[in-house]
C-alpha cells in the first residue's frame, strides 16, 4: 500500500486498535511489587518496544495476536517497581502494531486525517515523525483529560501507533508529552532495526 489514502487507512486502523484496547481506569494502577520491565517484543519480534526514561511496560497488558499487538506503559513506580522514582508526570502510553506493506513514514496530515473527528490542538515533527495533540469528546481511558498526544511510525513491516494520556493540567500534555513519545519512537526504531533473527 503506497497511496496516501491507504496509508491513512492503516494509521486509522492502528489508532482504532489503540482505542479498542484501552483499559478502564488506566490512570489508577493497583501497584504490586514487580520487576522493572522496559523492553518487550511485539509483532513476532519485528517491533522491539523500548520504554522512555521513567516508564515501564505493564506486562499484564501485553497482547500479541496475528492481527496486531498491544502494550501499555506507565510510570514505573505506579506499576510497583520498588526503589524507583521518576520526576515524570503521571501518564499512560499505549502502543499498537498492525502489519503494513508501506515503508514511508506517516505525516502529520495523514495522522490528523485518521484522527477525525478529534480536533488537532498542536502538531509537531521530530526526527521525521508526526506528533499531534488532540482533543475529543470521549475516549476509553477513565480519569484522563480529553486532550492527548498521538504519533505513528513504520518499522519492519509494522505500523506502530502511539498514544499518551494524562490528567488535566499535567505537564505530559505539553510539549513534554511529545518528547516522551519521540524518545520511545526513536529507541524502538533503533532497537527494532537490529532485532534478533529467529
Amino acid at each position: 500500500m503506497t497511496t496516501w489514502t491507504s496509508k491513512v487507512a492503516l494509521v486509522g486502523a492502528s489508532l482504532a486498535l489503540t482505542s479498542a484496547c484501552q483499559p478502564k481506569s488506566a490512570l489508577s494502577f493497583a501497584a504490586a511489587p514487580s520487576e522493572q520491565v522496559t523492553r518487550v517484543s511485539l509483532a513476532a519480534g519485528n517491533v522491539q518496544l523500548v520504554a522512555p526514561f521513567g516508564y515501564c511496560v505493564d506486562e499484564r497488558s501485553v497482547k500479541v495476536r496475528s492481527t496486531g499487538s498491544f502494550a501499555m506503559l506507565a510510570r514505573c513506580d505506579t506499576l510497583g517497581v520498588r526503589g524507583f522514582f521518576s520526576a515524570q508526570d503521571l501518564a499512560v502510553i499505549t502502543v499498537t502494531t498492525v502489519g503494513t506493506d508501506t515503508t514511508s513514514q506517516p505525516t502529520t496530515k495523514e495522522l490528523a486525517a485518521s484522527a477525525v473527528p478529534a480536533t488537532v490542538l498542536d502538531q509537531q515533527t521530530h526526527k521525521g515523525l508526526p506528533f499531534l495533540r488532540l482533543t475529543s469528546d470521549a475516549h476509553e481511558v477513565d480519569g484522563a483529560s480529553m486532550e492527548h498526544w498521538r504519533s505513528a511510525f513504520v518499522v519492519n513491516g509494522q505500523l506502530v501507533g502511539l498514544a499518551l494520556y494524562a490528567n488535566d493540567g499535567s505537564l505530559a500534555l505539553t510539549d513534554e508529552g511529545a518528547q516522551v513519545l519521540s524518545e520511545l519512537a526513536s529507541q524502538t526504531r533503533k532497537t527494532s532495526a537490529t532485532k534478533p533473527q529467529g
